[in-house]
């Protein structure tokens, strides 16, 4: 057999160990201060909402990024928040009263049929 074959293989040589420049023990962090607690609050009992399912709305590129940077600015936390507050503000301010009445029926329309699945 050849002898490139038979060549044994080169060890991996260890350099010098590092230790580090400073070292701490567990004692010598800080602690933060402790704040009273108080015993007298009152109790709030968190009720478990049930989750509302989502769904996609189609929009352009340009709108959600719109949409995107007045979330950023803080106008709303999400995206449906926002489009929520929006939706809101232009059933009260610019839809007339018979509007708003055909708009509660059709949206009743619409919330009977998806509960009813």
């Amino acid at each position: 057999m050849s002898d490139l074959l038979k060549r044994k293989p080169k060890r991996i040589e260890k350099g010098v160990t590092v230790t580090p420049n400073t070292t701490f023990t567990l004692d010598e962090l800080p602690v933060p201060p402790k704040e009273p607690i108080d015993e007298k609050k009152p109790v709030t009992k968190v009720t478990p909402r049930t989750p509302q399912k989502t769904t996609t709305v189609r929009v352009s590129v340009p709108m959600k990024n719109k949409l995107n940077a007045m979330v950023t600015m803080g106008l709303a936390d999400s995206v449906d928040q926002l489009t929520d507050l929006v939706v809101d503000e232009y059933i009260s301010n610019i839809l007339t009263k018979d509007q708003k009445k055909q708009l509660d029926i059709i949206y009743d329309m619409y919330k009977g049929k998806t509960n009813g699945k």
